[in-house]
């Protein structure tokens, strides 16, 4: 340090008078005054924002992942899905029955724009190919319901199998398929009427996780209770073949050319990847505690995982099979969903009621301004009437319209 520098004798010398102690004192001082302007003309450095504050970055291969924005939900977000053309998100809240069961949001600066009332529980969402329909799981009553997206009316509501889960779509947008977690069964719906086609019998314990392959024969179920995918055929549901995966295997996403299945494993908390021509995993990813949702980016470079017990996202790289968790502000991660434009990652946090946004920044993208974090926050405890052992806080009572 510079004081050090100009000052070979301690201070506290004794051999020292106390006046020539006092004199080396004041002379030091005034050296100081003397060398902060200098000192402080020098370019301030930024703070470096802390893991789980806004603007914090992780990067994994040469990609810069930055937490972008967040805004407060309704009880329990339970999954979130994004619109066909980028500009909106959904999340669907799973903790109160009459009302605040889905939030509408723009997906590009995360402003609220409507929350939508209905009867039920609302679990996942998934939008038409044209945009015009946003299909809804819904515990109450055992339903699927599709939703008018320009007016929110309801243009039709099926019960299928008890307690539907996840929802998957045939790229021309006739047919809707629905597993169903307590009745073991999948169902294939007339999207545009709801009539239900064809009804598996029990296809194995608690389906869950779906994902369609790329040319349409089959579909792909993840057995949670079990061990297993299983492999459907698309038109009849009638079995094709089974794949031998992790225990408790929860979600599912498959590559455009359908050559990769990838699955969230609760049992071993890892991420698996299942090669579908020979039927076999050939690799697993230890992901941490209770991995939940997975969503691949559009580019297939990255594997995104809701890390339910570690509070954040964590990314796994295709390229090398290294991963990495972005700690997140929020209390059991649930949902996963990407923009069309591979830009954002959405994700929801169960116990906090709140979205976030994590940007990607691909080599050479220079990052533009943060988002805004408007949280509201406090723990809810669980409602035990809708939410029996999900270990969160319960909500306050909602008041009936008149």
């Amino acid at each position: 340090m510079l004081v050090e520098s100009l000052s070979p004798i301690p201070i506290q010398d004794p051999h020292l008078s106390l006046a020539g102690r006092h004199r080396r004192l004041l002379a030091l001082a005034v050296l100081g005054l003397l060398a902060g302007p200098t000192l402080a003309s020098g370019p301030a450095e930024a703070r470096r924002p802390k893991p789980r504050e806004l603007g914090y970055t992780m990067t994994l291969g040469g990609n810069q992942f930055r937490i972008w924005g967040a805004r407060p939900t309704g009880i329990m977000p339970k999954g979130v899905s994004v619109s066909r053309d980028g500009a909106r998100v959904f999340v669907t809240n799973f903790g109160r029955r009459r009302g605040a069961n889905l939030d509408v949001y723009d997906a590009k600066t995360l402003e609220h724009q409507k929350s939508v009332d209905y009867e039920g529980n609302s679990i996942e969402s998934l939008s038409s190919p044209d945009g015009k329909t946003l299909y809804v799981t819904n515990l109450y009553g055992f339903l699927v319901q599709a939703l008018d997206t320009s007016t929110w009316a309801l243009r039709w509501s099926v019960r299928v199998g008890r307690f539907p889960k996840m929802l998957a779509i045939s790229p021309d947008g006739r047919d809707l398929y629905v597993s169903s977690w307590e009745s073991g069964t999948v169902s294939r719906l007339r999207a545009a009427t709801g009539k239900i086609e064809v009804q598996s019998p029990k296809v194995g314990p608690h389906p869950r996780g779906l994902a369609l392959h790329p040319k349409g024969n089959l579909l792909y179920v993840a057995l949670t209770g079990g061990k297993e995918v299983l492999a459907l055929r698309s038109d009849t549901l009638a079995e094709d073949h089974r794949i031998r995966t992790c225990g408790l295997p929860r979600h599912l996403a498959i590559s455009g050319d359908g050559s990769r299945l990838y699955v969230s494993c609760i049992g071993g908390s890892m991420l698996q990847v299942v090669d579908t021509a020979s039927r076999k995993v050939t690799r697993a990813v230890h992901i941490g505690a209770g991995p939940r949702t997975l969503a691949l980016s559009r580019d297939e470079r990255f594997v995104y995982v809701a890390a339910y017990a570690g509070h954040g996202l964590t990314v796994v790289d295709t390229s090398t099979w290294k991963k990495k968790t972005l700690d997140l502000d929020l209390v059991k991660s649930s949902g996963v969903a990407v923009s069309p434009d591979d830009r954002f990652i959405y994700v929801t946090g169960w116990c906090t009621k709140d979205l976030w946004a994590v940007e990607r920044l691909p080599p050479g993208t220079s990052p533009g301004p943060l988002g805004r974090a408007v949280l509201g926050r406090h723990r809810l405890p669980r409602d035990p009437k809708t939410a029996w052992r999900l270990d969160c806080p319960r909500p306050a009572p909602r008041p009936r319209a008149p």
